[in-house]
């Protein structure tokens, strides 16, 4: 016998009085193949789709096993080939698939088999994708079940058929491979695990215990978003909000801002902030996972797990909330993550709202009193109404920022970070209103505060140049102006500061160590004092630019060393002769006696002078005949260096 000589009406008996059909004497029945399709659909959905999978291949398997052991005895065979073949030509007959055998290799001494087809008109691939679409792997189950049971049992030993094509996950073609078990790789082994026997009672049971887990894990979901959102409504903040999720989820939480600043922290885990630490310093924004809430970014340090999800609102990007836990965050669980993400972008988007509308009611309130548009019974009314108390002592302070397009995000950094106090934006600088009586308490005080504004941006924007100016301190909010116009000023004149000496770029200036500067700055253009200037050291600036000298900047750090020669002349990359020579000449075009107290104090008068000429220059609203273009000096009082750098607090 051949195989091709198989026909359908020898090998079945077809009762028509009795409605029975027989293959070698055993019962079998025709069933729809949108029957399958359907059965194939509510098996995924009950048992999921990887346990289907062995579900239908276990089943492929035990009919292809039964049909071989059939046709074995039913015919007398030419050769062992065409008891091989007669496993495709069956299971054409069956209207299952069209099989089309390419290569057949059997070598029973060596245990080796090795057999290759194309199967055509798979009934799997046209049901599988309409119910489930493509997949991403091949989708014939219960053909390579059958085409491996049936081999395995003519070989004498287990054989694998896989596919290395399929029209299910978008392939042209359905190409089987089929080997013995001698001949499979590693990987291939693992295949085998789908063909061990498992009752369908076992597979329900365990299809109940993940219900029952993600009934409760929906149970816990519910309460989650219950307990959320009673916190919104009783108008509970962020802080509160992340400590409850952590407490839901029993895993670190992290809510970050939109340029991933770190906004608030709930540890589960005391070593989990430093596994956050870590990953930040590498952290990739790049989503690397897909997952019922989207695409996230989920990676693992030092054996601790962290995912980090994209907080959204209207599209807009709020900022991420970082999961870190022990083990990787369960499929069911997601559904916790979503109310979290959900409540989150809510209370984010309407905290980010209030606290625009209250910043700009403030500035509006300061506007005001500038302009003297409030008596002093109408500024206490409008500040009481602003939650300011007209009683406490204020300051002003002025942030200046460069480039000028950084602004807004530096004062989305400053108003994150520092939420006690009162920032927002008019014209080119950024101005706060802070309480006196908050700065003389722990945690901050007036220098430490501005100390760690500009740490705070350098470390975020390292891009951004900012300088810090604090006005006078003022009993009275109808005197605010005053504070107001010495904070601009001496932001401005640190920020002059830092154009001659990029490293001392991020700065501050306090007004009581800044009032000779000022009451200089507002003196620019008198003509006694221009005077004074011209006599002390117009023929100096004269020379050095005329020469291209270095005169001046070597006067500076003259006096700044109080005339140690061996300091400036390290500082300043120059001999000690070189050194000596240049203050000749500054003595020699200045008229002065530099080892003389009064002339150093003279001196030093004309340089703030000089100073204050060029503030003019850069701000013409300062003084009248503002026109020099000097070099500017550092300023050693408002310089900030890493040493003197107070350490934020986390």
């Amino acid at each position: 016998m051949k195989a091709r000589e198989l026909l359908l009406e020898r090998l079945m008996d077809i009762d028509r009085r009795n409605g029975t059909i027989r293959f070698n004497d055993k019962r079998m029945t025709l069933i729809s193949v949108e029957a399958l399709g359907i059965l194939r659909r509510d098996l995924a959905s009950t048992l999921g789709m990887e346990r289907a999978k062995g579900f239908l291949m276990r089943y492929g398997w035990a009919c292809g096993q039964h049909d071989a052991q059939s046709i074995q005895t039913m015919f007398s065979w030419d050769s062992e080939r065409e008891l091989y073949l007669a496993g495709p030509t069956l299971h054409t007959l069956e209207g299952t698939v069209t099989v089309e055998p390419w290569e057949l290799h059997v070598d029973k001494d060596s245990h080796t088999l090795y057999f290759t087809g194309e199967w055509r008109n798979s009934y799997e691939v046209d049901e599988h994708v309409r119910h489930f679409g493509m997949s991403d792997e091949p989708v014939c189950y219960t053909l390579l079940g059958y085409a491996s049971g049936y081999l395995s049992e003519i070989f004498g030993e287990p054989v694998l058929v896989t596919e290395s094509k399929c029209r299910g996950k978008g392939d042209s073609q359905c190409v089987y491979v089929a080997k013995s078990l001698a001949n499979c790789s590693e990987q291939e082994r693992q295949m085998f695990r789908y063909f061990e026997a498992e009752s369908l009672a076992t597979e329900l049971d365990l299809a109940y215990r993940r219900l029952h887990h993600l009934n409760q894990t929906l149970i816990q979901s519910l309460n989650l978003h219950r307990r959320l959102s009673e916190l919104v409504f009783e108008g509970k903040n962020l802080s509160i909000i992340v400590q409850v999720i952590q407490e839901v989820m029993q895993r670190s939480v992290v809510l970050e801002g939109r340029r991933g600043q770190l906004l608030l922290s709930s540890w589960h885990e005391t070593s989990h902030r430093f596994s956050y630490t870590s990953w930040k310093r590498q952290d990739n924004p790049v989503p690397n996972r897909e997952s019922p809430v989207g695409p996230h970014v989920q990676c693992e340090v030092d054996g601790v797990c962290i995912d980090a999800f994209v907080i959204l609102a209207n599209r807009t990007r709020l900022g991420r909330l970082v999961l870190v836990g022990d083990s990787p965050i369960a499929e069911e669980a997601y559904v916790l993550v979503e109310r979290a993400l959900n409540v989150c972008a809510v209370q984010m988007f309407y905290e980010q709202l209030l606290l625009k509308d209250s910043e700009q009611k403030i500035g509006d309130f300061l506007d005001g009193i500038l302009q003297g548009s409030y008596s002093e019974q109408e500024i206490a009314y409008r500040a009481r109404m602003l939650d300011l108390n007209p009683e406490d002592a204020y300051r002003v302070m002025a942030v200046r920022v460069e480039p000028e397009e950084q602004q807004d995000d530096v004062l989305e950094l400053i108003r994150n970070r520092f939420q006690d106090f009162h920032f927002f934006s008019k014209g080119c600088h950024i101005l706060g209103l802070i309480c006196c009586t908050k700065v003389q308490n722990p945690p901050w005080d007036l220098e430490k505060l501005c100390q760690s504004i500009v740490l705070h941006i350098r470390r975020r924007l390292k891009a951004v140049s900012v300088s810090v100016g604090c006005g006078r301190m003022v009993s009275s909010m109808s005197d605010i102006g005053n504070s107001y116009e010495d904070a601009k000023l001496i932001a401005d004149w640190v920020l002059a500061q830092g154009h001659s000496t990029p490293t001392c770029g991020h700065a501050f200036g306090i007004f009581e160590g800044f009032q000779t500067v000022l009451m200089l700055v507002k003196s620019v253009g008198h003509p006694d004092v221009m005077r004074f200037y011209e006599s002390v050291l117009g023929r100096l600036v004269q020379y050095d630019a005329a020469h291209r000298g270095e005169l001046l900047p070597t006067l500076r750090t003259y006096l700044e060393h109080t005339g140690n020669i061996r300091r400036v002349a390290s500082e300043l990359y120059v001999s000690e002769t070189g050194v000596r020579y240049r203050v000749g000449k500054i003595q020699e075009l200045c008229g002065l006696d530099l080892n003389r107290g009064h002339d150093r104090f003279v001196v030093q008068m004309a340089l703030q002078i000089h100073d204050s000429l060029s503030l003019a220059a850069l701000d013409p609203r300062i003084g009248g005949q503002g026109t020099h273009h000097m070099t500017l000096p550092s300023l050693a009082s408002a310089q900030l260096t890493e040493e003197e750098a107070v350490d934020e607090r986390d």
